[in-house]
């Protein structure tokens, strides 16, 4: 069977499911298919939009860069606040070089 088959029977069982008025131990024991592949498959195939599925965050470069209009003791200093969900912030402080860094500027 391929795996497309496989989804495409999982669908249909977890439809039944959803139907059947059973528990996953008794739909699976019915079904003769093991718990933690019924798990398993649910997750697979959740939809996008389910509201259960975290939103996926990538990574995003940030760059710091002095700026003449701070004071000396944070001249040499750039900050970032990260915010998490449950009310956690991350402060992130780094060095920052007054000069522009050559290797970093797209000149020929």
């Amino acid at each position: 069977m391929t795996r497309s088959e496989t989804a495409n029977l999982w669908t249909e069982r977890l439809q039944r499911f959803e139907q059947a008025q059973m528990t996953v131990a008794q739909f699976c024991a019915a079904e003769g298919v093991s718990q933690p592949s019924f798990y398993n498959w649910k997750r697979k195939l959740r939809s996008p939009r389910d509201p259960e599925v975290p939103a996926v965050t990538k990574f995003v470069p940030v760059s710091f860069q002095a700026t003449p209009d701070r004071t000396s003791a944070m001249a040499n200093q750039a900050s970032a606040t990260i915010e998490l969900p449950g009310g956690i912030r991350i402060r992130v402080e780094v060095p920052t070089d007054s000069q522009p860094n050559p290797s970093r500027t797209n000149q020929p």
